[in-house]
């Protein structure tokens, strides 16, 4: 899906969280990343497409613009042969 990266302001190349995925988060004020797992939106960006529910490898919940999470590993089933 990373050709729609223009409708979220993400760089080409960018692909689409979904919830289960694994992502990197780049924190803007220091060189550190975080890491978290996309998981189903509240009810107040439900219907927002644009921002994503996260919950951080540290147990803390984030909400973020989705153009800003890099998908590490895709969640789900991996449905392969």
């Amino acid at each position: 899906m990373s050709d729609n990266y223009e409708m979220y302001g993400a760089q080409e190349g960018w692909e689409h969280p979904d919830v289960g995925d694994l992502v990197e988060i780049a924190s803007k004020s220091s060189l550190k990343t975080e890491v978290g797992v996309v998981v189903e939106p509240n009810e107040y960006i439900k219907n927002d497409h644009l921002w994503a529910q996260v919950l951080l490898n540290n147990g803390k919940m984030k909400i973020l613009p989705k153009r800003e999470l890099k998908v590490i590993q895709r969640g789900g089933s991996n449905d392969e042969g």
